[in-house]
Order: structure tokens, then C-alpha cells, then sequence
């Protein structure tokens, strides 16, 4: 196979991958982020949910915004989510949103400390310093 045509294969390897990666969860999403693009800056629209790499983390959009510099991630964090997981398990903020709140059960990892909790309570918006009555050590 000449050079050209592997170029070509490795393209649309590269594309089938892209767009199979659209639909992966986002755990398995932050596993593969250098397939996710990066702001254009073209002035298009981005709707919520979108999701990009920007240096080597993966992001969500919080909400509808236009793809210029000043809404990057860097420079407008709080229109952007930052998709984390510790070894498999999401990492808890240490500010969680009502859309990020955890359910009761679910386990996450708190990096301050380097443990996993269980949330005690459903809707929970506290970390395990904040509000320790609402988390349960695993690990």
C-alpha cells in the first residue's frame, strides 16, 4: 500500500473514531479526549453538551455559546464543565453545580483527601469536608 492510501485509511479511521467517540458516555469520553476537537474560534454556535479538548482535558458546554476565544474554557470557566474521573470514578468538585449533584449511592472520588465516598442522600451538593453527614467513606 503506497503512502497516499494509508494516509487516506489512517483519515477516515481517524473520522469513523471521531464520530463514534459523539456518543460514548462521559466516562468513557474522558478516556479518549484527543479525539473530541478543540475551539475553533470561528464565531459558530457550540450548544450545551458540546464536548472539546482543551489542553488535554475534556469539557462540556454548560449552556448555548458562540465559539470565540473569550468563551473558552480557560477564559469562561463557569460556561463550561470539566468532565473528570479518577481511575473510573467520577471526581468530586470541590464547587458541584445542581446539574453535577450526586445521587444517593453513587460513589465518587474526592481528590483532597485521595478516598472514595458514597453519597448518603440524593440531590447532594456538598463535598465530603463541607458536609461530611452526607458522604460515607469506601476506599
Amino acid at each position: 500500500m503506497m503512502l497516499e492510501e494509508k494516509i487516506k485509511r489512517a483519515k477516515e479511521l481517524r473520522k469513523a473514531a471521531i464520530f463514534g467517540a459523539a456518543e460514548f458516555e462521559d466516562k468513557k469520553a474522558s478516556e479518549v479526549t484527543s479525539l473530541f476537537g478543540k475551539m475553533e474560534y470561528n464565531g459558530e454556535l457550540l450548544t450545551a453538551g458540546t464536548r472539546i479538548c482543551c489542553n488535554g482535558f475534556l469539557y462540556k458546554a454548560a449552556a448555548d455559546l458562540w465559539d470565540r476565544e473569550e468563551n473558552s474554557p480557560e477564559n469562561a470557566p463557569n460556561l463550561w464543565r470539566e468532565i473528570c474521573f479518577y481511575e473510573g470514578t467520577r471526581i468530586i468538585p470541590e464547587v458541584i453545580t445542581a446539574e453535577e449533584a450526586f445521587k444517593k449511592g453513587e460513589a465518587r472520588y474526592w481528590e483532597l483527601d485521595g478516598k472514595i465516598y458514597k453519597s448518603l442522600i440524593d440531590a447532594n451538593v456538598h463535598t465530603p469536608d463541607a458536609y461530611p453527614e452526607g458522604w460515607e467513606e469506601v476506599l
